[in-house]
């Protein structure tokens, strides 16, 4: 993970990687502009959480296939 260095709000995922949240396994992709989370896990807040790096980890990117496969699922679904 790096951090901008002009902007210490911006963090970026190393290749290969994107980023997830840990406390609900949200995917969030490469690049993430910390703020506040109204949301997690699709629960409101009663206060505003603000988010820190060590609120998200890395993982590895879905491979192509694996991206295609979930856009066709998803497809079919509607």
């Amino acid at each position: 993970m790096k951090i901008d260095k002009d902007n210490d709000k911006h963090i970026i995922a190393d290749d290969g990687k994107m980023f997830e949240r840990i406390a609900d396994g949200t995917n969030y992709g490469k690049e993430i502009y910390l703020g506040y989370s109204y949301f997690i896990g699709g629960e409101k807040l009663d206060v505003p959480h603000l988010d820190t790096p060590e609120d998200f980890r890395e993982v590895d990117e879905p491979k192509e296939d694996e991206q295609k496969e979930d856009r066709d699922e998803q497809t079919l679904s509607r």
